[in-house]
C-alpha cells in the first residue's frame, strides 16, 4: 500500500491561530451540521449522568437554556436532536439561509460572517459564558476555544447522527462505569501503549482501494479494535500474521472455543479478546459495535483511522475524542474527517 499517513494530532500552536473547517465551504448557506462544543479541560461543569440518563445542574440547566433560544437569535437557525452532556454538548442546526440571489461567503479569521455556524456558536458561547458566570459560583473558564463539526449530507448520515446523540448517556455510563467484564488471553497486553485501529464499513472493498496501511505513524506495541470492518478485519489478520499483540474488543459474548490461529495467538501471549456482554449475546447488533469502537477509542493512547464515512457512527465517535489524543488519518480519506472551528 503506497498511501501514507498524515498526523492530525492536536497542536495548540496550530489549532488555536487558524481554522481547518472545510476550505471554500459556505457556512452561512443553506446546510445540515452536526456540532460539538467542549467544556474547557473536559470537567463535568453541567451535570453527571445516573443510569443512563443525563441530570443536569445549575450550569447544564443554563447551557441548555441558551441552545433552545438560538432560533430566537439567528431565525434562519433550526435545532433538530440536541443533548447537553457532563463536558460537552452535541447538537444539529439546520440553516435555511440560501437563496437563488444570496452569495456565498467563507468565513476569514477576524472576520465573522453575519448568521454563520461560528457565528452562531461563538454566540451561544458568549451567552453561555455571561449566564454561568452570574446564576452560579463558577468562575473557571467555561469553554475549549475550539468546536467540532461535521457536514450531514443526507438523511442515512442525519438518523445515525440523531441515534448517536440520543445514546450518548447510555454510552458514557458504560465507558466510564462498565469495563469490560469477560475476557481470554494477556491482559498484561492492556498495559502497553494501545493504539486504535478504526475504519468504517466499506473500507477494503476492491473499488476502494489497499486494505491495510504498510506504514503507521509510529509502529503500534499493541492494536485494538472491534476488527469488525472489512479493513479492520484485514488489520487484525496482519497484526496476527506479523506476531503485533492485539487487543480485540468483540460485540458479543466470548465463544466457547476459538479458531486456532486465535488460539496459537492467545496462547504465545500476543492476543487479548474482551467483551462487557456475556455468552448468551451471540448476534451483532450496531450499538453494541458502537460501544465497541467507543471503547477502543477511550482506552487507546493514540488513534488511525483507515477510511471515514462522513456523517457515519465513527464520524460521530471521533468528535468525542479528546483533542490532545493523536488522532491520523489515510492520506485518501482526509476530506472525510471531522472538520474543526477555532476561534470562538
Amino acid at each position: 500500500m503506497n498511501a501514507q499517513l498524515s498526523s492530525r494530532a492536536y497542536d495548540p500552536a496550530i489549532h488555536h491561530r487558524r481554522s481547518i473547517r472545510l476550505r471554500g465551504h459556505d457556512y452561512a448557506g443553506r446546510g445540515v451540521y452536526f456540532l460539538t462544543i467542549c467544556v474547557a479541560n473536559n470537567r463535568p461543569l453541567f451535570g453527571t449522568v445516573v443510569n443512563g440518563r443525563m441530570a443536569l445542574n445549575d450550569a447544564g440547566r443554563i447551557a441548555a437554556r441558551c441552545w433552545r433560544e438560538i432560533p430566537s437569535h439567528f431565525p434562519h437557525a433550526t435545532l433538530d436532536e440536541w443533548i447537553i452532556m457532563p463536558d460537552h454538548v452535541h447538537g444539529i442546526i439546520r440553516l435555511d439561509n440560501g437563496t437563488a440571489y444570496r452569495t456565498p461567503t467563507t468565513e476569514a479569521f477576524g472576520r465573522p460572517v453575519v448568521g454563520s455556524i461560528p457565528t452562531i456558536i461563538r454566540s451561544f458561547k458568549s451567552a453561555a459564558t455571561k449566564h454561568i458566570r452570574t446564576g452560579t459560583a463558577c468562575r473557571a473558564p467555561i469553554w475549549q476555544r475550539n468546536y467540532y463539526d461535521i457536514i450531514v449530507r443526507d438523511e442515512r448520515a442525519l438518523n445515525n447522527i440523531r441515534a448517536y446523540i440520543r445514546n450518548n448517556p447510555a454510552n458514557w455510563d458504560v465507558l466510564r462505569y462498565g469495563e469490560p467484564r469477560f475476557y481470554a488471553g494477556n491482559r498484561a497486553l492492556l498495559d502497553l501503549p494501545l493504539t486504535a485501529f478504526l475504519a468504517s464499513r466499506g473500507g477494503g472493498d476492491a473499488a476502494d482501494g489497499p486494505d491495510r496501511p504498510t506504514a503507521w505513524p509510529t509502529p503500534p506495541e499493541c492494536v485494538v479494535s472491534g476488527f469488525l470492518s472489512s479493513m479492520e478485519r484485514a488489520v487484525f489478520d496482519a497484526c496476527l500474521a506479523d506476531e503485533i499483540p492485539a487487543v480485540h474488543i468483540v460485540a458479543r459474548g466470548l465463544p466457547a472455543a476459538f479458531p486456532s490461529r486465535l488460539q496459537r495467538a492467545i496462547s504465545d501471549g500476543r492476543l487479548l479478546v474482551v467483551t462487557p456482554f456475556d455468552s448468551p449475546v451471540d448476534r451483532f447488533s450496531a450499538l453494541r459495535a458502537a460501544w465497541c469502537n467507543q471503547y477502543a477509542l477511550h482506552v487507546a493512547d493514540n488513534v488511525v483511522i483507515g477510511c471515514i464515512t462522513p456523517g457515519g457512527m465513527l464520524a460521530c465517535l471521533l468528535a468525542d475524542v479528546p483533542p490532545d489524543k493523536p488522532v491520523s488519518y489515510l492520506d485518501k480519506h482526509e476530506d472525510a474527517t471531522p472538520n474543526t472551528e477555532v476561534q470562538t
